[in-house]
């Protein structure tokens, strides 16, 4: 059977709102951002950001366990993931090559720059790296990063929680792609048509055979 064929298949056996609910956020899908957490050790936040990320059409969660070891839960979460790439990564450096082998211009959170997300060339294809609770990002992860950025903030506390600030960061981010126009962002039509069938196959036969999380090694 042709991967058409497959997915013909799979759409005949879901109903008709199912269809046409999966189409329509399939076409809105971008992987021109990404999220990166790096080391977070709390379930909630991940949880929370992989949700928002969800919510707001990025595709791909990359998750760095060099130090804590990926873990969700599940309340949080809401099912979210099933619609989600997720990367694990044991080692750092091994998530920032496979990222900028694929094009991908680092950019990582921190409380030392005066450089705003606002302030960056959002048209190029950029991952966003949030740092773990308490230590932020890696030494050896600002120290390759393309960019530094904080988010705007006009208060006395040094921070927002991390999971707060990946919402917000997001938040800017689907700014700017509607200003341009999400369009140009939107998936290539075969990438768009294997993540469809992704999602039809966890809908219709479970995550069991076909996971959205996948372990990169290197």
């Amino acid at each position: 059977m042709s991967e058409k064929e497959s997915l013909e298949s799979l759409l005949s056996r879901v109903t008709d709102r199912r269809r046409e609910l999966l189409t329509q956020v399939v076409n809105r899908r971008t992987r021109h951002f990404c999220m990166v957490l790096e080391d977070l050790f709390d379930p909630h936040n991940i949880s929370a950001v992989i949700r928002t990320a969800e919510v707001f059409g990025l595709q791909d969660v990359h998750v760095i366990e060099e130090d804590n070891a990926y873990s969700v839960n599940k309340s949080i979460l809401k099912g979210s993931y099933k619609w989600m790439s997720i990367y694990l990564y044991k080692k750092r450096m091994l998530c920032m090559e496979k990222l900028r082998a694929k094009g991908y211009k680092i950019a990582v959170a921190s409380t030392n720059t005066t450089n705003s997300v606002l302030d960056l060339d959002l048209s190029q294809p950029t991952a966003f790296y949030l740092g773990s609770e308490f230590h932020g990002n890696h030494p050896d992860t600002l120290a390759h990063a393309d960019y530094e950025f904080k988010l705007p903030q006009y208060g006395i506390t040094e921070s927002m929680n991390v999971s707060v600030a990946g919402g917000v960061l997001m938040t800017y981010l689907d700014v700017f792609m509607q200003k341009e126009g999400r369009e140009k962002f939107e998936l290539p039509p075969a990438e768009r048509d294997a993540l469809l069938y992704d999602w039809l196959d966890r809908h219709v036969n479970g995550i069991e055979n076909n996971s959205p999380i996948v372990r990169v090694e290197g």
